[in-house]
């Protein structure tokens, strides 16, 4: 009975003493701990091609999961205002594993340049990479081409060394722009976002393509204001002989096309072509009788041919 007791009090006593121990020492090693501070970043998965062995087929499900690790891991970076390095790598073994996951596509220039710390230069060519393979993946995906077009025409080249590298980039960013506009999408800003390209153009130099390039948007886009702003663009750029041309141009091919299938959207009728009578142009060639031209390139090239003084 006293043995058992007296177990009992050394028990007592001893855990009493780690917790004097615990307590001594706690307030020292506490300020050591938040003293340490990370200073660089262990990448977590093995090169990308045994990550994608690796997978064992579930390639879909661990690129997931990989980008969950990107997102949590891109705040803590925040939080501890440090570099993170290898988040390039991690989204190109994304979308190794998973070519056609969007997603990765759409953030790369966010998580790979948006970081507390200002990234290298090569963070900056790494997101165009893989901006450029979610572009071959998604040739006709809208937000994507204006997404990396932006990038390119604005980000980007204002971190860069190079003057020519930079030049490159904004006149790739106002193709990009450009090709996006040319799309269908849910993103009524984008139409503006082409007279923002038209601009790069004319700084560039470029004013032959531009003029191209705000008559296209002009003949193109049901928005009157936005038709109004690419013909203002238009005849600063090009002068108001040359603005009236276009204008002139367009109202023919309005004419035509609502004396036609005016209920039949602008798209549409870009694809479905102008009205003419197959049986009367059989054998006949489009310079003889224009009325026979069987698409609205060909249809504009014989008019424009026929109302030149």
């Amino acid at each position: 009975m006293k043995s058992s007791r007296a177990r009992d009090l050394l028990a007592l006593a001893v855990a009493l003493l780690g917790v004097l121990g615990i307590a001594r020492e706690r307030g020292s090693l506490a300020s050591d701990f938040h003293g340490l501070h990370m200073r660089a970043d262990v990448y977590a998965l093995p090169p990308v091609e045994q990550t994608y062995v690796a997978s064992l087929g579930y390639r879909s499900a661990l690129a997931d999961l990989i980008l969950g690790h990107v997102l949590v891991s891109c705040g803590l970076h925040f939080q501890e205002r440090r570099l993170f390095e290898f988040v390039g790598d991690y989204l190109e073994t994304i979308i190794r594993l998973d070519p056609h996951f969007r997603s990765p596509y759409m953030l790369a220039d966010t998580l790979i340049t948006l970081q507390p710390e200002a990234p290298p230069q090569e963070f900056y060519r790494q997101a165009r990479r893989i901006q450029d393979q979610g572009l071959r993946e998604y040739p006709g995906d809208q937000e994507l081409w204006n997404t990396s077009g932006q990038f390119l025409a604005y980000l980007a080249p204002s971190y860069l060394s190079d003057p020519e590298e930079k030049q490159e980039f904004r006149r790739a960013g106002a193709q990009r722009l450009m090709h996006a506009c040319e799309l269908i999408g849910s993103n009524d800003n984008v139409p503006y976002h082409c007279i923002t390209a038209a601009n790069l153009l004319s700084e560039q130099g470029n004013r032959e393509a531009m003029r191209q390039f705000l008559e296209r948007v002009a003949n193109t886009s049901d928005d009157p204001q936005l038709q109004a702003l690419a013909n203002g663009y238009l005849r600063k750029v090009a002068g108001a002989e040359e603005a009236e041309r276009a204008a002139a141009r367009a109202a023919r091919f309005n004419t035509a096309w609502k004396s036609d299938l005016s209920f039949v959207p602008r798209s549409e009728i870009h694809a479905l072509g102008p009205n003419f009578d197959p049986a009367a142009c059989a054998g006949v060639a489009v310079k003889v009788l224009p009325g026979c031209a069987s698409s609205w390139l060909f249809w504009s090239q014989t008019v424009e041919t026929s109302f030149a003084p």
